[in-house]
């Protein structure tokens, strides 16, 4: 990670750095929304998935245990409508 002076730094961003980073692009944008740090992490596992990416694959770029629970419950919302048994039914 580096700074506004590409200096690299010890560790990596904070989330509420994250998080204040993403409200004020927002902002700029005209959008009144407080994000966190988790916001765009999620986002990541949701989006990828929707490309069709595996939990192994998001869980290595996301940062996430190969079989996190977490990560796992953040795909089945995807999953849901996706792999639905009714699909075709109605």
């Amino acid at each position: 990670m580096a700074n506004r002076w590409h200096t690299v730094l010890e560790g990596g961003l904070q989330p509420e750095s994250i998080g204040d980073v993403v409200t004020r692009a927002g902002e700029r944008a005209g959008i009144e929304i407080r994000f966190t740090g988790h916001s765009p992490r999620r986002g990541l596992a949701t989006s990828s998935r929707l490309k069709g990416h595996d939990q192994i694959v998001i869980a290595k770029q996301g940062g996430w245990a190969p079989h996190s629970k977490v990560l796992a419950g953040y795909l089945e919302v995807v999953d849901q409508w996706e792999d639905n048994a009714l699909l075709g039914v109605l």
